[in-house]
């Protein structure tokens, strides 16, 4: 038996988070983190939980990243043109630099401030992070370890709130920001001579989006102006630069940067290469990157190659316009919004499930889907413009629409809340849960996809799910039915319930795939139906507290029951008569998983003491057994009043399977744990963390004093 498992990729979820994060958490975590696409726009980085998903949507599959944050991972980006580099940090401001290729991380970095926002410069030598109200540029690191990779270059400051949002220019001069005061901001990357930052006002709402339009359309695309370029400013001169600022409120202002066009003759002779040079050493001493822009700024001919920063020195912005997304609406609110510069195109989320497609900037709309019933937490569009992606948080929702064909790229969601039972199909090809939420989705194991959710499934938690055959899957629930569904043709065809109401909670079905049992939390007792007509073949009675687990006997009809009650019963089911009694297996706890080793000459269950007992199904003898407790005792919640070392509470095993061959068995429970034993030794071999995610309750073994109330 092999014993060097890693993981492979990650099934039940696409997008978000599984669970409620821990007090680290910031005021918007309902946002979630962000999707990217890669560069050459067939792949998607989608967060879960603290690992990454790529989606590759050419290929329709399915990949995890090998590596996985501390935490719940709040925002990443990916370096631009080579991919080379992705950042990825957490919900406490953890950084982790990685190479996106090979999936190794390269370093990991701490912030000090709480980060909103990442993003790279377009040209990749930088990127951006929001630092509380202040913004960070780094300069990108290589593939390569290093001592010391992360290098500060600058950081800039103005903004009275949290920072929430940014945005490079097209030549990676320029920075823009904007936050929870309803202003944003410009800076120049490196200092300008002569350079005043300039503040915008006019929201009413904080910031939620800013973006700026590619430099080469002011200049290209000239029937989108008249004249001069005026668009409705009241500012007169060259038009060189144009961005667009999103509130909460669903208001987009337009700004524009223009120039006044300077006089053909200087006074007293002056020399303007003199205060070019001048330019070029403020440019070199503040640790600009080394671009002299002033012999290309000689003459008048070349001025339009100057970077984006020193043109929009000396030029003053204005409004030029301001629209309006809400249409009156005071409960629809803008959450995202995304931009593609080269397309004009911008996409906008809004807490009502409804997204948007406007083209600038005349903001007119070009499409409006509503895709859920919840908030749509973030959006991006891919290079060409061709694909939106969306994403739910609340929901856990993924979508990619391809808005000129109106059809859906990909369309994937977990359950709602949480996960509960899963089961392989006999062929290994497809893998059934069953939630919280009581529905039954169906996984394809290959492509790490949802492919159906099957519907009229339960009103209630769904407890257990099996495969009867390849085609048909049973499920039980907390509302007191058995369903199966036809995997043909995706519909429930049976419906089995007891002859008084109860809630089960475990099931069974037999190898020929025609008896299945479901055992009940109360009465206690377990139901026996044909799958074929539907009937209530038989009820077995005997036990005394709630049934926590049943199991066919591989090769005869025999089943067994585990209970709260602290036994474990055998029953055989065809010649049972009124006289026979099943046989019990005394256990002195309450046992809460049984199951049968796949000759069916050995009988394991687990009690709420952390025990496995084995016994030997002939004779009913105990075998052996294996104390578990010190192997599964899991961290310490945040709800304990004790350590970790010191509660017992959940130091036992929910869930055990044998390998193929019978020798070693599989256990887990409510740990972070998963132990292989050796049975015949009676020792374990193998212990396997599930998760290092910090943001779940019993992963740290102690807690911060300062977390504890």
């Amino acid at each position: 038996m092999k014993f060097n498992y890693k993981l492979h990729r990650l099934c039940g979820a696409s997008y978000g988070t599984p669970a409620a994060t821990g007090s680290g958490v910031l005021s918007s975590s309902s946002k979630g983190s962000n999707i990217v696409f890669t560069s050459d726009g067939n792949s998607l980085l989608s967060p879960v939980g603290n690992r990454i998903q790529v989606l590759d949507l050419l290929h329709h599959s399915c990949r995890t990243l090998p590596f996985e944050a501390r935490s719940n991972i709040r925002r990443i980006a990916l370096c631009p043109h080579d991919d080379r580099i992705l950042i990825v940090i957490d919900v406490n401001n953890y950084a982790l630099m990685v190479n996106f290729h090979r999936g190794v991380v390269l370093h990991r970095f701490k912030f000090k401030k709480p980060v909103r926002e990442i993003k790279f410069c377009p040209d990749g030598s930088k990127f951006a992070v929001s630092a509380g109200k202040h913004v960070q540029v780094w300069l990108t690191p290589g593939v390569r370890r290093e001592f010391a990779p992360m290098v500060l270059h600058k950081t800039y400051t103005g903004l009275v709130a949290d920072v929430t949002t940014l945005d490079w220019s097209s030549d990676s001069s320029v920075l823009l920001a904007g936050g929870k005061d309803c202003q944003a901001r410009v800076w120049t990357v490196d200092t300008v001579k002569d350079y005043e930052p300039w503040m915008f006002i006019g929201h009413k709402k904080p910031v939620v989006g800013v973006h700026f339009e590619d430099r080469n359309r002011n200049t290209d695309r000239n029937h989108f102006f008249a004249g001069n370029g005026n668009t409705g400013s009241t500012l007169a001169g060259k038009l060189v630069a144009r961005l667009y600022t999103v509130s909460e409120d669903g208001v987009i202002v337009t700004r524009e940067c223009r120039q006044e066009e300077e006089e053909k003759n200087t006074d007293d002779g002056g020399n303007p290469g003199l205060e070019n040079l001048g330019n070029d050493a403020v440019v070199f001493f503040s640790g600009g990157s080394g671009v002299t822009p002033s012999v290309r700024a000689l003459t008048k001919s070349d001025k339009n190659t100057t970077d984006q920063a020193h043109a929009i020195v000396k030029a003053r912005w204005g409004n030029t316009s301001r629209h309006y997304f809400n249409d009156n609406s005071s409960t629809k609110t803008v959450v995202s919004t995304a931009y593609s510069s080269e397309h004009s195109l911008l996409v906008v989320g809004f807490s009502t499930g409804l997204f948007g497609l406007y083209e600038l900037p005349s903001v007119s709309n070009i499409h409006t889907l509503s895709l859920s019933h919840s908030t749509i937490g973030t959006v991006s569009i891919n290079p060409s413009a061709d694909w939106l992606a969306f994403g739910c948080p609340k929901t856990q929702q993924l979508l990619i629409w391809e808005w000129r064909s109106e059809t859906y790229i990909l369309k994937q969601s977990g359950h709602a809340y949480g996960m509960r039972c899963v089961s392989y199909s006999p062929d290994g090809i497809v893998v059934a849960t069953g939630g919280e939420d009581g529905t039954v989705k169906l996984w394809n194991s290959q492509s790490g996809f949802c492919y159906v959710t099957l519907p009229k499934s339960h009103t209630a938690a769904v407890t257990a799910v099996e495969f009867a055959n390849p085609t048909v899957v049973l499920s039980a629930s907390l509302d007191g039915t058995v369903r199966a569904h036809d995997l043909h043709r995706y519909r429930n065809f049976k419906t089995y319930t007891s002859d008084i109401p109860c809630q089960f909670l475990s099931m069974a079905v037999d190898k020929s795939g025609e008896i299945v049992c479901a055992g009940s939390t109360e009465p206690f007792r377990v139901c026996v139906w044909s799958v074929q007509t539907g009937k209530l073949t038989d009820i077995l009675t005997g036990h005394m507290g709630p049934i926590a687990g049943l199991a066919f006997h591989p090769i005869r009809g025999t089943l067994a029951s585990a209970s709260w009650d602290g036994s474990v019963k055998v029953w055989d089911l065809y010649k049972r008569d009124g006289n026979s009694a099943p046989e019990t297996f005394e256990n002195g706890a309450d046992v809460v998983c049984v199951a049968f080793r796949p000759d069916g000459n050995q009988l394991c269950s687990g009690t709420i003491r952390g025990l496995l007992r084995f016994w030997n199904v002939e004779d009913g003898s105990l075998i052996c057994e294996i104390d578990g407790q010190k192997d599964i005792k899991g961290g310490r919640k945040i709800n304990d009043r004790m350590t970790a070392d010191n509660n017992a509470s959940s130091r036992y095993f929910t869930s055990i399977a044998y390998s193929a061959d019978g020798t070693c068995l599989l256990a887990g429970g409510n740990s972070k744990y998963v132990c292989i034993y050796e049975i015949s030794q009676q020792i374990l071999l193998k212990k396997f963390q599930i998760s290092f995610n910090r943001s779940l309750d019993g992963v740290l073994d102690e807690l911060h004093s300062k977390n504890l109330t």
